[in-house]
């Protein structure tokens, strides 16, 4: 008995071979999966994204807002407005509002309304 299992210990390697091999594939095929259903959410992501840009850039401008800029409203005004808005840079305040509620919405947007 001891003769046989002597004998076939060295040559039991194939299984051990097969066997690795085996599991190699099995990981490529697992890591494969994993990376094509993560493109797959990116691509989603990304989809949707530009449908909403096409969806906010087919809303049309209001007919209130046609006619009128701030430039416009403000240079009737008179010197003293003007100062108060060149003292203050009322135009990079109002820019960093926009930029914080853009961000606000789009952080909503993201996280679905968790934060």
């Amino acid at each position: 008995m001891m003769n046989i299992l002597a004998f076939l210990m060295p040559h039991a390697g194939w299984l051990t071979d097969l066997t690795q091999w085996l599991l190699r594939q099995i990981q490529r095929f697992w890591d494969a999966l994993v990376a094509f259903f993560n493109d797959l959410l990116i691509l989603a992501i990304q989809t949707m994204l530009a449908l909403m840009i096409k969806m906010i850039g087919a809303l049309p401008v209001p007919d209130v807002l046609k006619n009128y800029s701030i430039g416009t409203l403000l240079g009737n005004a008179g010197s003293t407005v003007g100062w108060f808005v060149q003292t203050f840079k009322l135009g990079e305040c109002l820019a960093l509002i926009g930029s914080a509620v853009a961000f606000r919405i789009l952080r909503k947007v993201m996280t679905m309304g968790k934060w």
